[in-house]
């Protein structure tokens, strides 16, 4: 029988958040927590999920006429809509697999998880986006398309049309690329059609030190951006201002970063901080929490740079020129009520694989 295999890695959105909306220059760690998707054959006609961290164990489906039927509790139905929108983004991409031998599908998003004792709190690392990466790649491996996986730039475009669709088109895709292409990216949005675009760049960053806390709170990166969204609309002027600060400093910063000066690229993340906090407040969201807003007045003192990362209040990051210094600010962390998280590189990117079980007939086989 056949097996097929997926993965795809989280993010970190180091600098960029907000402004990449309208174009600006973001950077984006891969990291090392995977979104992981296995595709088994059968030969009895039974399709099933299985989705252990959400609670979901042989949800039976069927595909009629390209399309998934659930046969399951609606409940449990509605905890896999990621699942059916990413089939139905492959059908309008001309990628979903044909409807034939039966199959099990297990997604397996355990890494994006921290686990404390009895309590289990997700981490806001991308996983949305490392899934619909994963299980997307797979199934138009399934497909007998695992060629459009050559092309990373043009598989990226063609996922965040779907997933966009998901998310109501509010999105930047900066998760997306990071799952993708792995490492640390510059991704941006490009010309008047708004492409995504991303460029490698070396990891460690030259004289930059990073450390990654958590605030162990959960946060909605839909419910932020359908806020902002409403947000532009009713005070446009005041939005596309603060997204040109926003967006000028992330050029800044990004072009100092190239040049390997480590202190102008941590002096302009301090100053990105400040009009993301001034940013939040203007437009009503929580950027930094309580939590954080402690650290980032312990980080200036300090003399270390703290800023969230990405769209909300439970990852952040903290920026130093000196090891030393870092190391000595991690212990003040703990008394801000704050987690520091060992996060590394996953230089990788996206990854897929397929083998036989056993040996079949070639016609048996789903194409």
């Amino acid at each position: 029988m056949m097996q097929l295999s997926a993965s795809a890695p989280g993010k970190l959105v180091l600098l960029g958040e907000y402004a990449v909306l309208e174009g600006a220059p973001a950077l984006v760690l891969a990291v090392d927590r995977r979104a992981n998707v296995r595709i088994e054959q059968r030969d009895d006609g039974v399709c099933e999920v299985n989705a252990p961290d959400l609670g979901v164990s042989g949800a039976a489906v069927t595909v009629q006429a390209g399309s998934l039927r659930w046969q399951c509790d609606q409940a449990v139905a509605a905890k896999l809509s990621l699942v059916e929108h990413i089939w139905q983004g492959l059908m309008q991409e001309g990628l979903a697999p044909i409807a034939g031998e039966g199959f099990t599908l297990h997604l397996d998003t355990a890494g994006f998880f921290h686990v404390e004792g009895d309590t289990r709190a997700k981490l806001g690392l991308g996983s949305s986006a490392a899934l619909t990466v994963a299980l997307a790649s797979a199934l138009a491996t399934m497909a007998g398309r695992a060629d459009v996986l050559d092309d990373r730039t043009q598989w990226l475009r063609r996922l965040l049309r779907m997933h966009g669709r998901w998310q109501g088109g509010r999105g930047s895709g900066v998760d997306l690329g990071a799952s993708v292409a792995g490492g640390l990216i510059r991704y941006q949005l490009v010309g008047s059609a708004r492409e995504p675009a991303f460029t490698s760049l070396g990891w460690p960053m030259a004289g930059v030190h990073c450390l990654f806390v958590w605030s162990g709170q959960s946060v909605s990166t839909n419910d932020f951006l359908q806020r902002l969204a409403h947000w532009r609309t009713t005070r446009a002027s005041d939005y596309a201002g603060h997204m040109h600060e926003l967006g000028a400093l992330a050029e800044a910063a990004l072009e100092a970063l190239q040049r390997h000066d480590g202190q102008s690229f941590i002096g302009l993340t301090k100053q990105y901080a400040s009009a993301l906090q001034q940013f939040g407040h203007a437009c009503g969201l929580d950027i930094y929490s309580p939590a954080q807003k402690a650290l980032a007045e312990m980080a200036s003192a300090a003399g270390v740079s703290y800023k969230p990362c990405g769209a909300g209040g439970d990852f952040g990051v903290v920026f130093a020129d000196d090891a030393e210094r870092l190391a000595t600010f991690e212990g003040a962390i703990v008394s801000a009520g704050m987690h520091v998280v060992p996060l590394g590189l996953d230089s990788e990117g996206i990854s897929s694989h397929m083998r036989q079980t056993r040996d079949i007939p070639p016609s048996r086989i789903l194409t």
